[in-house]
């Protein structure tokens, strides 16, 4: 059997109307091998506008502050190849444990990819079977980091996730085998 290509997903959070924001990212990785966007949620009048923005399909999730309709859903499982995303805006969870809820509610239902934001603080943890991303704020950070989005790249069986500093541009593309 013979190793699939290595597939990239774009992974965004928190961008609270700050449309700019979501140009800045669309226009640096135009031409990456994206095959997927994911927004955890605040905005989901943001999502849409970048699904208007780009080829690339844009999937989202409802945060804390959505409130315009269409409402998106609260957690969404997504296929990706031949395993499973999960993705929650993450504000249902206790803050000293979101990591690992997250991940093992996602876990639970087949995914190797969990992801959440509403902290805005970029953060990655693998527990060896998952990995779970919080992509941080490309517009509001809380983590000194001037804003930050990610991108998870699927080899083998496994997710790797990268992380991307709006404030250290210009950015390199992630590397395909």
């Amino acid at each position: 059997m013979s190793a699939q290509a290595a597939s990239c997903v774009g992974i965004i959070s928190d961008t609270h109307g700050y449309l700019n924001k979501i140009d800045e990212i669309l226009a640096a990785t135009a031409d990456w091998p994206i095959e997927l966007w994911l927004h955890a949620g605040d905005y989901g009048d943001d999502a849409r506008y970048m699904a208007k923005q780009t080829s690339v399909p844009v999937l989202a999730v409802r945060g804390n502050n959505d409130r315009q309709r269409p409402l998106e859903p609260r957690e969404q499982l997504i296929p990706f190849k031949d395993t499973y995303i999960y993705m929650t805006h993450g504000d249902q969870f206790l803050p000293y444990n979101r990591i690992q809820e997250v991940l093992s509610l996602g876990e639970s239902m087949g995914a190797t990819l969990c992801i959440a934001g509403h902290s805005h603080h970029h953060s990655q943890y693998s527990d060896g079977h998952g990995l779970f991303i919080n992509p941080g704020s490309p517009a509001l950070p809380r983590d000194k980091s001037g804003g930050t989005f990610a991108v998870a790249t699927y080899e083998d069986g496994f997710f790797t996730g990268r992380f991307y500093y709006l404030k250290e541009q210009p950015w390199e593309p992630p590397v395909i085998k």
